[in-house]
């Protein structure tokens, strides 16, 4: 593993507890009776802290040189990935289905774009990472943008104490965009392999494209 990435579990816990922190007021504080939610929520969670255990993982196995066990790990990411997709559907559906009786239906259309603007370029990137599953140096920095790509529906939901919709949107969007140009930026200048990062940025923009052009 190259050296600046031995830490990159690191990297993945940030990104998991900003979503946690976003998804607190609206989920987790919830917790034990989650009134109002369905097992459809629950499994949407589940799946995802299980995806999210798998990224902090892999690396310390790399670092221990236990590349039989990360190999078979990587290998539980072809049935995860399709369920979690499924589920983020599923949730999708569930929240503008409740949603339909106290929200305007322009509203309550508004709010499909969060979800669905990081779903396509989740899917997309692992896809990529896959393709190139034998080509470490590519494969892990797909991993870490498709990471980066869930972080618009986390910063999304946390109370920054911005009351218009769109603009909180394109606040939690514009924070992956410029995490994505960072560590463009920081590869570039360091000669190191930056295209994944470059095609994750252009797809991400691609995605949120919609986003910005409502919010204007």
């Amino acid at each position: 593993m190259e050296c600046a990435y031995r830490n990159v579990s690191y990297f993945f816990v940030a990104i998991l507890a900003i979503i946690i922190v976003g998804f607190y007021p609206h989920y987790f504080v919830h917790f034990a009776d989650f009134a109002g939610f369905t097992y459809v929520h629950h499994t949407h969670t589940v799946l995802l802290l299980l995806w999210f255990a798998m990224l902090i993982v892999q690396p310390i196995l790399i670092y221990q040189q236990r590349l039989d066990l990360h190999c078979l790990l990587g290998k539980t990411s072809y049935v995860l990935m399709p369920l979690i997709v499924g589920s983020m559907l599923a949730a999708i559906k569930t929240g503008y289905v409740k949603s339909l009786l106290r929200l305007p239906q322009a509203q309550n259309l508004a709010s499909l774009y969060l979800p669905i603007s990081a779903l396509i370029p989740f899917g997309t990137l692992y896809i990529l990472a896959i393709v190139y599953r034998k080509r470490p140096a590519l494969l892990m920095r797909y991993m870490i943008a498709l990471a980066v790509a869930l972080l618009g529906p986390g910063v999304g939901r946390i109370p920054l104490d911005i009351t218009d919709f769109n603009t909180a949107i394109m606040v939690a969007f514009a924070l992956c965009d410029v995490w994505l140009l960072g560590l463009l930026l920081q590869e570039y200048t360091k000669g190191k392999v930056y295209q994944p990062y470059l095609l994750s940025l252009f797809g991400v923009l691609c995605a949120n494209g919609r986003i910005y052009t409502v919010s204007n």
